[in-house]
Formats: C-alpha cells, structure tokens, sequence
C-alpha cells in the first residue's frame, strides 16, 4: 500500500511538471523585443513560435532558428554570421521571470536581458535613429564626426578594412559608432563586408599604460565583440582581449581621414 503511494505520488509529480513546462512553453510564444536602455531607437529581439521553430527581430549577423524549454531554461538555437564563416550556435539561458508581457533571463547567475512581448515587430529604426540616441547638454558642444580607417591582419584572409565613423559632441566623451568591416577575398575570393554599430565609451588607462586614453566600442549587437583601440589625436592602435598593446610588426592603426 505505501508503495503503490509512493509511486502515485511521483506520478502526479511528473504530471505536474510536464503541466508546468507545456504550460511556461505556451506563455513563451510570440515576439519578444529586447530593452535597450542605452538606444531605444534600436529593435531587436526574437519570436518564438509553436511547431518550436524561432526567427531573429532585428538582427543581420544572429539568425535564431529554432528553441526549446528545459528545467526552466530556454534554448535558442541557430546560426552566427560573422568574421567570414557561419557557426551553428546554442546558447540557453536561464528564466529569471516570466510573465504575460515580460520576460527576463540570465547566465551564470547574472541578469543579462529583458524582454517584452508585442503583439506586432516594429518597424525598422528610421536611418537617423543611431545619432538621435546622442543625449545633448548644455555645455557639451557642437556635434563632431571622425572617420578612422585601416587594414588590419587577419588570420583567416589577406586582412580586415576596417571603417568606424564615430558621432560625439566635442565636449563629452562618449558617443555612438557605426563600423564596417571588409573581410578582403573572404568568400571564395570574393570580399566580405559587415555592418554594425553601437556605444562608444572613452576609458582612462589600459593593461600597460594607466594614463592612456582608451576608445571602446560597444555593438548593439551581441554577435559582435566589443573592441578596444588607444586614442592618439589623429589615430587609433587596437588593444588585444586583455586590454594589452599588440606587439607585432604588421599595423595595427587606423588613421583620421
């Protein structure tokens, strides 16, 4: 008899589990745009449909393709398009909370995104939409655009052009940045070109050197690194992942045209 009242216990357990999952699946489904609070002109996010299959919002280089729900966390499977090559990806991520018109989920114990759910995808961002994220004060001064240009090496083709035009007001010292990077005979012989753009944040001092001016670039998306150049008047030399000088006799410098 108690055994026979174990096991109906545990069934009713696993019953009530596999309510709550299907449950939490239904509640997920739809379009959920990501909170931006550094760019609200920008849209991105993802949708999450029923037959499991899931689509990006907004994202050239992050293509969602399908998803799933597993002891409260959510799966997101597809491709990273980028650095010349696409890879297949899987990131799962933790629920944090969920509710009818939000979602919140995180990594390894930390809070990473929020969501909220609409019922339509906005429309894409209007083209000026990036400088309109600049907040104007008094006494930041008169809007400047710089354009630094360079080939750097690559390991996997001849070498990466890259482009960043860099919108700040020439008191403040952070801004908004749009980069192009041209993998060169990346595709078959064929050159390659990605966009994006993103925060640009002046920091003080690197790995070697405290009193350095460092110029960091944030992208909006997060398919792309963030990338960290020493600032000298009319040039940028990148920093490696640790934030150290590259010593290397290839160039490194991008140039104010």
């Amino acid at each position: 008899m108690k055994n026979w009242m174990t096991l109906a216990a545990a069934t009713c357990l696993l019953a009530s589990c596999h309510t709550a999952t299907q449950k939490q699946k239904d509640e997920l489904i739809g379009n959920w745009i990501e909170v931006m609070p550094v760019n609200l002109q920008f849209v991105q996010g993802v949708t999450l449909n029923a037959d499991g299959t899931a689509a990006s919002i907004g994202m050239a280089t992050l293509k969602y393709e399908s998803w799933d729900l597993t002891e409260n966390k959510l799966i997101l499977n597809g491709k990273s398009i980028g650095n010349g090559q696409t890879i297949d990806f899987s990131d799962t991520l933790d629920i944090v909370t969920l509710t009818p018109d939000s979602l919140k989920v995180g990594k390894y114990g930390a809070y990473r995104r929020d969501y909220y759910r609409v019922t339509e995808i906005p429309a894409a961002p209007k083209k000026n939409s990036l400088l309109d994220s600049l907040q104007k004060t008094d006494g930041t001064g008169e809007l400047q655009t710089r354009i630094f240009e360079g080939t750097l090496p690559a390991a996997s083709c001849p070498g990466i052009v890259y482009n960043i035009t860099l919108y700040n007001y020439e008191n403040s010292g952070d801004g908004v940045f749009k980069a192009s990077l041209t993998y060169l005979e990346a595709e078959n012989g064929q050159d390659k070109t990605y966009e994006f753009s993103g925060r640009q944040y002046t920091l003080r001092g690197h790995a070697t050197n405290k009193d350095a001016t460092v110029f960091q670039f944030v992208p909006f998306d997060k398919n792309q690194e963030t990338m960290n150049f020493i600032f000298e008047e009319n040039k940028l030399t990148m920093l490696d992942r640790e934030m150290k000088p590259i010593e290397s006799k290839l160039n490194y410098t991008l140039l104010l045209q």
